[in-house]
């Protein structure tokens, strides 16, 4: 039997003029079969790359301490993840399942003592190692002793990455800081 050259399909044929032959039907339920799995496999893939790429968020509540550098550990929570591996609590990190582009983001709230403006950047950290500029500096959130800090980069990542961030100040060294926020990534871009 003939194929369709796109998709490598089988489709009967008849040369005229038309004689009636027994194997039609079986050709056709070929053709049939075929074009189901087509529109399945097409449809397993709008699923994967556009309604449910792999994508997570988790939270922390970060501890901190004394100092002007300090790396976020995201092992509180997570709020969701796709696939489950995603939200990596024991790395205090999001996993990547599979290469890619990310768009990755997310949140700090920075509480201070004593209070005082130390403009806060945060860059994020993949397998320990920053990987773009620091982004901020932080605000006040006009709440107490908090200030916020909020971020988004699109990384190239590869599977079994873990993506952190690390914070860095020029306030006092012996401000004493913690930190509560959460991490998110989103995959915009697969790249086996």
């Amino acid at each position: 039997m003939k194929e369709t050259d796109c998709l490598g399909l089988p489709y009967p044929e008849c040369d005229p003029p038309l004689v009636k032959d027994a194997s039609d039907i079986i050709q056709f339920k070929a053709l049939a079969d075929a074009t189901d799995a087509a529109v399945q496999e097409y449809a397993d893939q709008v699923t994967a790359d556009l309604l449910q790429p792999p994508s997570a968020r988790q939270s922390g509540l970060t501890g901190g301490g004394a100092g002007q550098d300090f790396v976020q550990s995201y092992n509180t929570a997570v709020s969701w993840a796709f696939p489950a591996s995603m939200g990596d609590l024991v790395a205090g990190g999001i996993r990547i399942p599979e290469n890619g582009w990310y768009w990755v983001g997310g949140y700090l709230q920075i509480t201070l003592s004593p209070q005082t403006a130390i403009n806060t950047r945060i860059e994020p950290l993949v397998n320990g190692d920053p990987v773009s500029s620091r982004q901020g500096p932080s605000y006040s959130s006009g709440v107490g002793s908090a200030e916020d800090l909020t971020w988004i980069d699109c990384l190239f990542l590869q599977a079994g990455d873990v993506v952190t961030t690390m914070t860095h100040h020029n306030g006092n060294p012996a401000t004493v800081i913690s930190y509560q926020g959460d991490i998110w990534a989103l995959q915009v871009l697969a790249n086996g």
